[in-house]
């Protein structure tokens, strides 16, 4: 291959050559070109304002609904056993008060239904000596 040297070797032209003072009045030329009236410029926003505050409202209302449905139902649940060791841990509510507070339907449901047949309560009295665990409880 052929050394070439920049500063003496002839220099290779492109073939093309910019008219005499085109970049000077470019710019008058380009705005001449452009047309004269403005094209008017509708943002996304204006155009689709009903439909971005319905989406707003749809979210704002599905992420409240499960917190109020919290709100209401986060009533405290106590079981019956709870209920049970409360009362009798509390010295200050007699026997008689809780008598007096229970309704027809609960005292029904304490009601015990005796499936001991008799023979078997007799055997165990008949062979128990410390009756009066029996006759005072």
């Amino acid at each position: 291959m052929k050394n070439y040297n920049l500063e003496t070797d002839k220099k290779i032209t492109s073939g093309f050559k910019v008219p005499e003072n085109f970049f000077d009045s470019f710019s008058e030329n380009l705005t001449q070109q452009l047309p004269a009236n403005e094209v008017k410029v509708i943002s996304f926003y204006a155009r689709n304002k009903k439909w971005i505050y319905a989406a707003a409202a749809i979210v704002v209302l599905s992420l409240s609904l499960p917190i109020v449905y919290h709100m209401e139902n986060n009533e405290e649940q106590l079981s019956a056993s709870e209920i049970e060791n409360y009362l009798t841990q509390q010295s200050s509510i007699s026997e008689d008060e809780i008598v007096n507070m229970l309704e027809q339907e609960d005292i029904a449901k304490l009601k015990l239904n005796s499936t001991i047949p008799k023979e078997a309560i007799e055997e165990e009295l008949t062979n128990t000596t410390d009756l009066e665990k029996y006759i005072t409880n």
